[in-house]
């Protein structure tokens, strides 16, 4: 369902906060306006500087409607598109399980604000020393990471909404529902999926209340203490007995000694552009810079069956009809920093377990099938040919069409218009999504463009506000 916002996003570059360490855990200091409603108040408004409403503080996309709402709070009291990307994360944890449950991993783009650079976090669910199905969970750890190094909001704040909407019930979204439907047979055959979403013996549907109290306080242990809340502990240690207890090999050493892997983005020049992709070190770089080179003149269609040949030529050809758990969003800032990600569960609901009484819906370990998700993670950053000015945050996941349709309007974002027919090709689906954000223009553009999977529920926001 696309969701088209013709916005001035004017990214003025500032400087950076600076770093901070995230090494073994983040430093504890570390009425809703409708996007329909919000157009309705900017129509009124005439010339460029008024588009450029001093207020404004960012943008976000995603696949699940309640996880943009969070990102446009968080923005909207201070906070950067590191900060927004992390809130998008930790409620989707709760509210789009399937491909995004604290079991799972994924990869980001980030573009800090004044940077002429692109670096890479990795942070995908790996494989125990011991083996076993199912993984060492990364999501928690690569947003820690993030935050840390480029946010700018207290860490409290990005977590906590998810962890209220654990605790006090959220009702199930469209985007949701949609979600679990298709994972329903998975469910069904989990008794521990189905305790907490098949509550009254079916599968929780739109605008049913879901409260999941043992989520609501892992996140909590996150929120006090950051990742190490996590990945060391009493969290740790339960989620290990549990993983034991279901026949896997998770060690609390697995947790502990996890670590995000960092790099430098590669890029290409596109025109007067440049296209930035996740490191060659990794498949889901490889994947890209290969299906980039080959389809230069390909249209949507085309790049769609090239992306199947690519990855069955690199020896990653996805079982046709296989879901892999995956989902995407972006975030940018009103001083150009962003953010593009995907993350995956290696698979629907990924190991098709819930870890004890943590609430944490496990990912299946990355071996075989399962592996192949993280190939197709494809967040995409375009930049001015300087690598400072950032004029589009798109990603895509699921199988390799997701891949495509990403690339597909990265090569074609050249007008509002432009982005919006590349992202509406039909090449995406529900399983397999793209969403994107961007000026393309660069700063001060007088029109952007905000689109949520054509196929699927999410939503698009934009955040204004008082605060600089």
């Amino acid at each position: 369902m696309p969701l088209v916002l013709a916005a001035s996003l004017g990214l003025a570059a500032c400087a950076d906060d600076g770093p901070r360490d995230p090494v073994r855990g983040t430093a504890v200091s570390h009425g809703v306006e409708t996007q329909p409603e919000r157009q309705a108040r900017m129509t009124g408004r005439t010339g460029r500087d008024s588009l450029l409403a001093p207020g404004f503080s960012g943008a976000a996309v995603a696949d699940e409607p309640a996880a943009a709402l969070a990102a446009r709070q968080v923005l909207e009291q201070g906070g950067n598109a590191a900060d927004a990307a992390a809130a998008i994360y930790f409620t989707l944890s709760v509210t789009y399980p399937a491909a995004a449950g604290l079991g799972g991993g994924g990869i980001c783009l980030v573009h800090g604000a004044g940077e002429k650079t692109v670096e890479t976090v990795s942070f995908l669910a790996s494989r125990p020393r011991g083996g076993g199905a199912v993984a060492v969970p990364g999501n928690v750890r690569g947003f820690a990471y993030i935050h840390s190094r480029y946010g700018k909001a207290a860490w409290s704040s990005v977590v906590a909404p998810a962890e209220r909407l654990a605790a006090t019930g959220s009702s199930v979204s469209r985007a949701g529902a949609a979600q679990f439907a298709i994972a329903s047979s998975i469910i069904g055959a989990s008794p521990s999926l189905s305790n907490v979403f098949a509550p009254q013996g079916r599968v929780a549907s739109e605008r049913d209340l879901l409260t999941q109290l043992e989520l609501s306080t892992t996140l909590g242990q996150i929120r006090a203490r950051g990742a190490a809340g996590f990945y060391t502990g009493p969290v740790a240690r339960r989620l290990a007995d549990a993983v034991r207890d279901a026949g896997g090999n998770l060690d609390e050493s697995d947790l502990a000694d996890y670590r995000p892997i960092v790099s430098t983005a590669q890029s290409a020049d596109h025109g007067p552009m440049r296209v930035w992709f996740p490191s060659a070190e990794l498949g889901a770089g490889v994947f890209a810079a290969e299906l980039w080179r080959e389809g230069a003149t390909a249209n949507a269609t085309e790049l769609s069956a090239l992306a199947d040949k690519t990855a069955a030529r690199l020896g990653a050809a996805s079982p046709s009809g296989v879901n892999h758990g995956a989902t995407t969003f972006a975030a940018m800032d009103r001083n150009g920093g962003a953010v593009a990600c995907a993350v995956t569960m290696n698979g629907l609901f990924g190991a098709a377990k819930i870890a004890g009484d943590t609430g944490v819906a496990l990912a299946a370990s990355p071996v075989g099938a399962a592996g192949l998700a993280s190939v197709y993670l494809s967040p995409i950053l375009v930049t001015g040919p300087s690598g400072e000015i950032v004029r589009l945050s798109v990603s895509g996941a699921g199988a390799p069409k997701g891949a495509a349709a990403a690339q597909h309007i990265a090569r074609n974002f050249t007008s509002a218009e432009a982005a919006q027919a590349a992202i509406g090709a039909g090449i995406a689906d529900l399983a397999s999504p793209v969403n994107a954000i961007g000026c393309p223009a660069g700063v001060g553009a007088a029109s952007c463009v905000l689109e949520s999977n054509p196929q699927g529920f999410g939503m698009g926001v934009t955040g204004f506000s008082a605060v600089n």
